[in-house]
């Protein structure tokens, strides 16, 4: 089966990606279904032409992304899939990819305020109060760093869901993945808590106000506003992703 299942040899340079990427082809496509038993690192090495090596990173990278499992030391199955695990697929190739804080940045300065314009347009009065109790909360969890985080990524993520654009808020969700466990780390201060929850407020009222255009421009100060406070701490504004949580 094994031959077969991968459909054509890999070339030696990035192997393991591409020998993940036939047998998440594989997958996607119905050649395994769930609870398949994959092959053996040693007959998928030599189906793929590759080290034992390079197979056990593809394994990993699928394991990572949730489209497989392991069921015992030396047998992985495929996995039940969900809009989690294409998220989690996302966000271990946002590692692979070497994404910078710098990439960050700049996509987030994409979607952040456009998300924050579609809300403004469409967002209903239960929105808005919605918005509000989160603000009220931040306000009592400053010095709280864990729960204002947590209250801070269900701010951004309640207006992005208010934007009603699926595409969006599923390109939205892996960049925010990455974000979160260094913002859980860098947010260390009330006056950091602070300084953001008043760009959160001007944002909110220019949502109450229906002004999409200004609410986009307060959003996109605010993500430039993250990039002033993470120079000021000193940090590499190229750093990759997948080093900012050792080096914070």
């Amino acid at each position: 089966m094994g031959a077969a299942l991968i459909g054509r040899r890999v070339k030696v340079e990035r192997a393991y990606e591409q020998l993940a990427d036939a047998l998440r082809d594989s997958i996607h496509s119905g050649t395994l279904r769930v609870g398949d038993r994959l092959p053996s690192e040693t007959k998928l090495a030599q189906d793929a032409g590759v080290s034992r090596s390079t197979v056990r990173e593809a394994l990993r990278i699928l394991q990572e992304a949730g489209l497989i499992e392991r069921t015992s030391p030396k047998v992985m199955v495929v996995r039940r899939q969900n809009e989690d695990s294409s998220h989690r697929e996302v966000t271990a190739a946002l590692h692979r990819r070497n994404v910078t804080f710098h990439h960050l940045h700049e996509a987030l300065l994409t979607i952040e305020p456009e998300l924050t314009r579609l809300a403004t347009e469409r967002a209903d009065s239960a929105d808005i109060r919605e918005l509000q109790k989160n603000l009220e909360a931040q306000q009592r969890n400053l010095d709280n760093f864990p729960e204002w985080c947590r209250l801070d990524a269900d701010f951004h993520l309640s207006i992005a869901e208010m934007s009603a654009n699926p595409a969006l808020i599923v390109t939205r969700g892996p960049l925010w993945n990455l974000l979160l466990p260094v913002l859980n780390r860098f947010i260390s201060s009330t006056s950091l808590t602070g300084h953001a929850l008043r760009y959160h407020h001007r944002i909110l009222a220019e949502i109450e106000a229906r002004d999409s255009e200004l609410a986009a421009a307060v959003a996109r100060r605010h993500v430039n506003d993250f990039r002033v406070a993470w120079e000021k701490a000193g940090l590499d504004f190229d750093m990759q992703v997948a080093d900012l949580g050792d080096r914070l």
